[in-house]
């Protein structure tokens, strides 16, 4: 207690204030070193695990490869549908070009011409059943047009740093120019994920769209991945995901998962049937079995008191003038299993905490 107590100390230092004032620190840090543990063999022509929270990637086959996406290029159309729309229950009323220009055979829910749903439903039914018409419909409602929604897509790809990758359509059915690399694709993957609104649709398993002016049946929806509808390859913690597959792309997919606070994104590029699950569970099993999370200031909520004279001293009363410690639970530090987390060590300069270990800097979160 004692030890953690100087950390503290020291990060309240560099923000003291004189008068209360809350400070929230949030982010992760990863260690640098790299395991010594065997790598599975995938079939796959391209995989990744990454930590959702770090961005540490932990498994990697020809991750800056170019590959067609497919179906999980609809991640992203969700995303981008998402941060453009202030009200996502705007009604989205589907023109012709949007669902008669679909290529035989692709996959559908049946929505016609002139048909009206909420935005919502619309994100649901590209994220659950990979419907390419509501992707054209989304895309019309937010941009005005299939061209212009694309341009926003390309724009947040090049925000988040994914200049491997090129996006010609919205739903991912084939252009040659269209490829992504499966760490882009996990990076995608990562941003999205912190989003709540998209969370929250691509981990449901199922969702019920009701009547609408051209349907009088209410319309079913199915996660079309076998591990999040427990048909097929259980697997602990498994919370969303995406599938795809075009004859070019082969088959694409793309799995999130969290067990205790380690959540992982992996992805499969050009895979195989089922063997796509079988190397998701492969490569999320290697990272399972050879990494862990640190949250060391997780249950620490009390207040550090400035006596005036630069002693810092820990108390439950809130004076004055003190820093209340809060919000530090979401600090997290990725090692691997066989690391010892007592030789990490923090410091703080400016906004910023500072994590080393074994005396070299790892990392570093923002503290507000």
């Amino acid at each position: 207690m004692i030890r953690i107590w100087k950390i503290l100390a020291v990060m309240v230092i560099c923000v003291m204030a004189m008068s209360t004032k809350t400070i929230f620190a949030a982010g992760g840090v990863a260690a640098k070193k790299k395991t010594s543990a065997e790598q599975p063999e995938i079939d796959g022509r391209a995989g990744i695990v990454m930590d959702a929270k770090t961005g540490k990637i932990l498994f990697q086959k020809n991750i800056n490869e170019k590959h067609y996406p497919a179906s999980i290029t609809k991640i992203l159309t969700t995303l981008v549908a998402i941060e453009n729309n202030d009200d996502l229950y705007g009604e989205v009323t589907f023109s012709g070009e949007t669902v008669n220009t679909l290529e035989e055979g692709s996959t559908h829910i049946g929505i016609q011409e002139g048909e009206t749903l909420p935005l919502i439903d619309v994100l649901y039914a590209i994220m659950l059943e990979s419907a390419n018409e509501a992707c054209n419909g989304a895309a019309e409602y937010t941009a005005g047009s299939n061209k212009e929604f694309v341009k926003l897509m390309n724009e947040k790809a090049k925000e988040l740093g994914c200049d491997h990758s090129h996006f010609v359509t919205t739903n991912g059915l084939h252009d040659d120019d269209h490829y992504v690399t499966a760490k882009d694709m996990a990076t995608i993957t990562k941003a999205a994920l912190e989003n709540e609104t998209f969370r929250k649709i691509a981990c449901s398993s199922n969702y019920y769209i009701t009547p609408t002016n051209k349907s009088k049946e209410a319309r079913q929806l199915w996660n079309h991945h076998k591990m999040v509808k427990k048909t097929m390859f259980p697997y602990e913690g498994i919370e969303g995901g995406k599938t795809g597959y075009t004859t070019r792309a082969g088959g694409t997919l793309v799995t999130f998962v969290k067990r205790d606070n380690l959540e992982l994104i992996c992805v499969v590029l050009q895979g195989n049937g089922y063997e796509l699950y079988k190397d998701t569970i492969k490569m999320l099993d290697y990272a399972y079995d050879n990494y862990k999370v640190v949250t060391p200031f997780k249950g620490i909520q009390n207040v550090i008191q400035d006596n005036g004279l630069g002693i810092l001293k820990a108390g439950n009363q809130l004076p004055a003038n003190s820093l209340q410690l809060g919000d530090l639970d979401d600090v997290s530090i990725l090692l691997e299993k066989s690391q010892d987390e007592e030789k990490l060590s923090y410091r703080s300069k400016g906004k910023n905490l500072y994590v080393d270990y074994n005396g070299k800097n790892i990392g570093k979160v923002q503290i507000y």
